[in-house]
């Protein structure tokens, strides 16, 4: 029994425990692997020693195929909903969407603030897929975590369209996350 016992614990060591999913925008298929994905670019923005690091960093975020892929992509905006960094939609940034909603009336910003101060969640909301022209909305689940910048409470997050063939996502009753916010 020790031996087995032994055994086991040798193996779990060796394998490193239970395995961390990737943290590759292009890896990106689930709820587990997006929380995985905010919280390393949350890490990185964190370990900036000053604002040149920091700016690099989000440069990062915007051009390099490990976090910028498709439809996913970070997003950093301040608790009172001004966007702090948006990777395809830098024209959000410096303006403040406190109380935009989506077309079932989620208001997106606000529910993530909420989700963000509660130690980070995931949302869910309908919002413009970058990566097909034309379409108004499709369904998004989005994982928030707070993080302070500069002295200043923002939330870091990215999120995943469910509609696309690439996840593995079921949907939330809009009637339910409407009655939360």
């Amino acid at each position: 029994m020790i031996r087995i016992l032994s055994f086991v614990l040798v193996a779990i060591g060796l394998l490193g425990g239970v395995e961390k999913a990737a943290a590759a925008a292009r890896d990106v298929v689930d709820r587990e692997t997006l929380k995985n994905f905010v919280l390393e670019a949350k890490s990185l923005v964190e370990s900036a020693q000053d604002e040149a690091e920091r700016t690099a960093i989000l440069e990062t975020f915007r051009t390099d195929e490990k976090w910028r892929h498709g439809p996913i992509y970070i997003f950093i905006t301040s608790f009172d909903g001004t966007g702090f960094f948006h990777a395809t939609q830098p024209e959000r940034e410096g303006v403040n969407n406190i109380d935009s909603e989506d077309s079932n009336g989620v208001k997106i910003v606000q529910q993530n603030i909420a989700a963000a101060q509660a130690g980070g969640g995931f949302t869910e909301y309908l919002f413009d897929n970058p990566a097909i022209a034309g379409e108004d909305e499709s369904t998004k689940v989005s994982y928030v975590a707070p993080i302070e910048i500069d002295g200043a409470s923002y939330y870091i997050g990215a999120g995943l369209y469910i509609d696309s063939e690439q996840t593995n996502v079921a949907p939330i009753s809009w009637g339910s996350l409407k009655g939360q916010v």
